[in-house]
């Protein structure tokens, strides 16, 4: 039988109130991800929109096992032909344990879904060439760079950043632009300004509530988890990025926009602004 079956667990569910335990509930599955996916196939095959994966990135640290039995017959054949079992390098291995389980994915991703996976470069050019065999290489959309860390190492090429590699089911068939027309974080701070300036009066007490809710939520608001301090024209930050200049403050030309000429600088130099929600 190629497919798993999902049982539900009745002690481990949160059915809605009066409802019963069902697979039509969001679902946390318990087990293999290649069996649960086999599960997935009959209710979802063609159906997601988005999937996000993070595989082994195979730093040779990891403690993953790889599952000598192979059924797919193309990877039959490279093994067999291309390289021997017994030879096989960690790359080798990590392809093998990588390739049924994309396989699976294709077949669950809707054609006009997405999926993305995390990885860095230690398998990132392995990862993009089984990705364009098996979605396609007219289908990659980009590869995120991200950092992800600050490496202070003084050898060699201090490496601070991963990948998150893009691919779709049919390009054709994806919106030709990614952007959202509003933003939530930014709404949800609004709102609570709004709500705090009507409850608090005095600015120490609205800031002392403001602070509090802040930082019980902050891990929520990037990327506007700087906006920090409140008045009584709304929420707002303080100077971003930039290093101490000194006592004789930020000293640069600004050219005035109709003159074209430099403008007189401040005896103690430029400040910076705070940026405000509105």
């Amino acid at each position: 039988m190629p497919f798993r079956e999902l049982i539900v667990d009745p002690k481990k569910s949160m059915p809605a109130k009066g409802q019963r335990p069902s697979l039509d509930d969001n679902l946390v599955i318990h087990g293999d991800n290649l069996e649960a996916l086999k599960a997935l196939l009959p209710r979802y095959a063609g159906k997601v929109d988005v999937i996000y994966i993070d595989p082994p990135y195979n730093t040779g640290s990891e403690d993953w096992a790889y599952n000598d039995n192979v059924n797919s017959p193309l990877m039959k054949e490279w093994l067999g032909k291309v390289v021997d079992r017994d030879d096989m390098e960690r790359h080798d291995k990590w392809l093998c344990m990588m390739w049924p389980r994309l396989q699976l994915l294709k077949e669950l991703l809707a054609r006009s879904g997405v999926i993305f996976v995390s990885i860095d470069d230690n398998e990132l050019y392995d990862l993009r060439c089984v990705m364009d065999e098996i979605f396609g290489d007219a289908n990659w959309i980009g590869t995120i760079v991200w950092k992800n860390v600050t490496d202070n190492n003084p050898t060699n090429i201090s490496i601070e950043h991963e990948y998150i590699v893009c691919y779709a089911g049919e390009k054709a068939r994806i919106a030709k632009e990614w952007k959202s027309p509003i933003s939530d974080v930014k709404n949800v701070l609004v709102d609570i300004g709004t709500q705090l300036n009507k409850k608090y009066k005095d600015i120490a007490n609205l800031q002392q509530a403001y602070g509090a809710w802040f930082r019980e939520n902050r891990s929520q608001l990037w990327p506007l988890d700087r906006y920090r301090y409140i008045d009584k024209e709304g929420v707002y930050t303080g100077s971003q990025s930039v290093h101490n200049p000194g006592r004789e403050g930020y000293r640069y030309d600004v050219y005035h926009p109709k003159t074209k000429k430099p403008c007189k600088q401040p005896l103690m130099g430029w400040l910076m602004c705070m940026p405000r929600l509105h």
